[in-house]
């Protein structure tokens, strides 16, 4: 039993063929600053003649960094004003719930300091899905359970193992628990099953009741506040395949349902809140059908937020569109799901390594910071789709192969609750989210960077006298470190570093040095292919 992470399983660390040691970097770096242009010099560094016990002379060392071809530093300058505030950083507990809890209460409690503690990710917010019944559904651990029976009554005694979870995330004290719907109860689809089905339109007043219900049961049966729901998910779609839940919803029906849940939710639960429509696409979902559903009277009170999913995996020039319709809008936007990204886009893979969390750090900053989302959230926590049986081979887990999806942080065995291998498998995909999930905290004011070389890309945020850096410095692995110098915008109180932690082929947030401070300057090198985060505070000392 163990945890799969930095070292691994048996001290063996996630690597692959294109992956080597860290080199050592040897000399001292000074900042000289000339105005607002500001250059790195390595100081003279003597050679040292190291004789051993039988004579044998080593011939010296020269630092890596004077070995290397002198790199012009990149500049980046914090805005001195927040684009927008963070409302959370999460992922969702679908389906993995029941094989999961399966594996022991052992490891469910090492899920849950994985997932939410001080050392894990620090979740925000946890996406919880309220099953539809499963029904017609062929892949046993994707059937979730459904509290609707056909008399009209909620029977809570059901999906006890994802409520387990959910409580676990409440008990952490994440801060915002989202609901969020498949499919709804097949009594209210079209073929009357929990995929390949349509919300029929009669039926939205009694499935707007049958949710709000379920939001004021989840309270007093278990005492858990959910604080926004979604009542519908990627709506164009019905995973007519039936190899998952899903349910599409016409847009002409997504305005009324909204509505209605919003009234019934004012009523019931009045602490939570509506998101909406969560459509899988932004250039050809939700950027064109936003516009149409949210004309419905009444549709844009009854929203907290507008949610998308990125599977086209948009460009720069379509999430700035979603940030103009926000504003237009006046609507927060929250980047509510996305996973399973290869070379070939959408496909099968499974990479835990640093190559998929490159694209993952990417993707997260395009979202929060292009799109202007106020919540980011990934899609699977927990996966068991690896591609690989780690019971007959103990280290597939480290490589990439076809046969997996990237579509989880964590990883288990789908049969070890059966065959004894009790191990979770982390990947670079989490230890890139901690970079952010630990350190953007609720409530945090996000702050746009320029950056003068489209190899780094950077955000800021401030949260009272704490302030933070993220640094991704997307050069292939083997270049030469950047001399990065990145000024703030002149406040009160002195600069001081706190702590820095990067993620990279070799660190899985690791601390590494602080940067050097002159007044409202850092100065830093940045490593290549690497996610590093600088937290600093504001005082007199």
């Amino acid at each position: 039993m163990g945890i799969a992470g930095e070292s691994g399983v048996l001290g063996r660390p996630i690597v692959s063929h294109r992956q080597r040691a860290d080199r050592p970097i040897g000399g001292h770096t000074l900042l000289r600053g000339l105005g607002l242009i500001v250059a790195f010099l390595a100081s003279v560094v003597t050679a040292v003649v190291l004789v051993l016990d039988v004579g044998v002379t080593q011939a010296p060392v020269v630092p890596t960094l004077l070995r290397q071809p002198r790199q012009a530093s990149v500049v980046a300058a914090v805005s001195s004003r927040p684009s927008h505030r963070l409302v959370g950083i999460g992922a969702s507990g679908a389906w993995w719930s029941g094989p999961a809890y399966a594996l022991g209460a052992k490891d469910r409690r090492r899920i849950g300091r994985l997932l939410y503690g001080s050392h894990g990710l620090r979740l925000s917010q946890f996406r919880f899905n309220i099953g539809g019944g499963g029904v017609g559904v062929s892949t046993w651990w994707k059937a979730p359970p459904t509290w609707y029976t056909p008399n009209g009554s909620l029977d809570f005694a059901t999906d006890n193992r994802a409520v387990y979870f959910l409580r676990q995330a409440a008990k952490a004290g994440v801060h915002d628990l989202v609901g969020f719907v498949n499919s709804a109860p097949p009594e209210f689809s079209s073929n009357h099953q929990s995929c390949g089905g349509t919300l029929l339109a009669s039926a939205i007043p009694s499935y707007a009741l049958e949710l709000a219900r379920t939001v004021q049961g989840i309270h007093s049966h278990f005492g858990v506040k959910l604080s926004y729901i979604s009542p519908m998910n990627e709506p164009v779609g019905s995973q007519a395949s039936c190899h998952q839940e899903g349910m599409a919803v016409p847009i002409a029906e997504r305005g009324p349902l909204v509505v209605a849940l919003a009234h019934d939710l004012a009523q019931l639960a009045p602490w939570c809140h509506v998101i909406a429509d969560e459509s899988a696409f932004v250039a050809n979902g939700f950027l064109v059908d936003t516009p149409k559903w949210i004309s419905y009277p009444g549709a844009s009170s009854a929203v907290a937020a507008l949610a998308y999913h990125g599977y086209d995996y948009p460009d720069a020039q379509t999430l700035r569109s979603v940030h103009r319709l926000a504003n237009k809008l006046h609507h927060q936007v929250w980047a509510t799901e996305i996973c399973c990204h290869t070379p070939n886009g959408f496909a099968y893979q499974y990479d835990p390594t640093m190559i998929s969390g490159i694209w993952l750090a990417d993707t997260m900053y395009n979202d929060l910071m292009v799109a202007g989302a106020s919540a980011f959230d990934w899609w699977l926590a927990l996966s068991p789709d690896l591609g690989c049986d780690p019971a007959a081979d103990p280290t597939c887990f480290a490589d990439i192969n076809a046969l997996g999806r990237n579509d989880g942080l964590i990883y288990f065995d789908l049969h070890g609750s059966t065959n004894g291998d009790h191990r979770l498998y982390l990947t670079k995909r989490y230890w890139v989210l901690a970079n952010f999930s630990r350190y953007l905290r609720p409530g945090a004011e996000l702050y746009p960077v320029a950056t003068s070389d489209p190899r780094i890309k950077a955000l800021a945020a401030r949260e009272g006298n704490r302030e933070v850096i993220i640094a991704i410095n997307r050069s292939p692995e083997g270049s030469p470190p950047i001399p990065l110098v990145i000024e703030f915008p002149a406040r009160s109180g002195r600069l001081n570093p706190l702590y820095s932690v990067q993620t990279s082929f070799t660190k899985s947030l690791k601390p590494v040095a602080n940067p050097t401070v002159t007044g409202s300057i850092i100065a830093t090198l940045s490593q290549p292919f690497s996610v590093t985060t600088y937290v600093f505070t504001r005082g007199n000392k």
